[in-house]
């Protein structure tokens, strides 16, 4: 079914055009003269309002494919107030953030909204600051926003402004103070089984590497916070090493090179895993009769390591598609919370060849 606008359209070449082939605006006129109707009997049906004889709808949806009437969905948005647009701000790169990128996609076309996705992050062009992608979003009056924060400087009070517009927010991955929805992984839940299936293979000397802290409840902090208690609940020790990826190798070399070293690691992400069977072929230990590994992410290329590599699955896609759930809940008054909600997607532990039984200790 067509949409009423009341404003020209515009059509593609085609020999049979009223424009002799060139690109031309068709208006409703020009549809109301194809099909030998008023103008007012074209708009009512493309609005699917009207009440004329089947065969007088026919002809005017004829004459309108015939001339290639596309509807001007700017005229539309002025008379609705909905842009049918949401903004998409999100790092680039990564594939974990390309899968949430596709389920935010799906799940906004398949509502007939238009998704607006600017990158951010250090791969990215000047003038792509995240506060400078979110004003490029709110200035052309997008109906919502999706963001994954990765900026700190962007603080909660540059979100609650976005509130303050009365346009909805909904944050992915890391987690803000301010009013927004959020969708995300529990992180608690994902550390806590990888600890639990280290520990349950005997293991009590544990290792876990990741990035350096940053400030807030930042995924990584809680995935690490949640890993360390329960080792140590269970009164095991574990080790913590923060270095950026290219620190990785050295500073696990070091660790890994004590008399007393641990017998399982933990990663914070598949990509320093990696780095860890680059630093247990330099020591000549064997994964996982020697040393076990554990990733986080399970993204593609961990099952084709040698050993394939056990790792926590997230579901990125269904983060994004979530995200686009509650945003467009919130634009179409479909929602059945006024308060900010919080969602976590449960991850699952990937059990493959990299973890095993604790050496034996002589």
């Amino acid at each position: 079914m067509f949409t009423a606008v009341s404003h020209d359209s515009t059509k593609d070449t085609s020999p049979d055009s009223p424009a002799g082939g060139k690109l031309a605006r068709v208006s409703q006129r020009d549809i109301a003269r194809e099909a030998g109707v008023s103008r007012v009997t074209v708009s009512l049906v493309l609005a699917g309002k009207d009440q004329t004889s089947d065969e007088t709808r026919q002809r005017v949806l004829a004459a309108a494919k015939r001339l290639r009437y596309r509807p001007n969905l700017l005229v539309q948005g002025m008379r609705t107030g909905r842009t049918g647009a949401i903004g998409v701000v999100i790092p680039a790169g990564l594939y974990f953030q390309g899968i949430i990128a596709q389920g935010i996609h799906d799940e906004i076309v398949n509502e007939d909204f238009v998704p607006m996705q600017l990158l951010v992050g250090p791969n990215v062009g000047a003038k792509t600051t995240e506060l400078e992608q979110i004003h490029r979003l709110t200035d052309r009056r997008v109906d919502g926003i999706i963001v994954w924060p990765v900026d700190e400087a962007v603080s909660d009070a540059a979100f609650s402004e976005i509130a303050s517009r009365g346009i909805p927010m909904v944050t992915v991955d890391r987690e803000t103070a301010g009013p927004s929805d959020h969708v995300g992984t529990d992180e608690e839940l994902g550390g806590k089984l990888v600890a639990e299936h280290l520990l349950s293979f005997g293991h009590r000397r544990l290792l876990h590497v990741t990035y350096p802290p940053r400030p807030g409840p930042m995924p990584l902090n809680r995935r690490r916070e949640a890993f360390v208690k329960a080792v140590e609940a269970a009164g095991a020790t574990c080790e913590v090493i923060s270095c950026n990826v290219d620190q990785c190798f050295e500073m696990t070399l070091a660790a890994l090179s004590k008399p007393e070293r641990a017998t399982a690691i933990f990663t914070a992400t598949d990509v320093i895993a990696m780095k860890i069977y680059g630093v247990a072929a330099k020591l000549c230990l064997r994964i996982p009769e020697q040393l076990s590994v554990c990733g986080y992410a399970d993204f593609t290329f961990a099952k084709d390591l040698v050993p394939p590599l056990t790792s926590i699955k997230q579901d990125p896609y269904s983060i994004g598609k979530t995200a686009a759930q509650i945003l467009l809940d919130r634009i179409l008054d479909r929602s059945k919370t006024t308060g900010p909600q919080r969602i976590y997607i449960k991850p699952e532990l990937i059990a493959r060849a990299s973890t095993g039984p604790a050496p034996k200790q002589p």
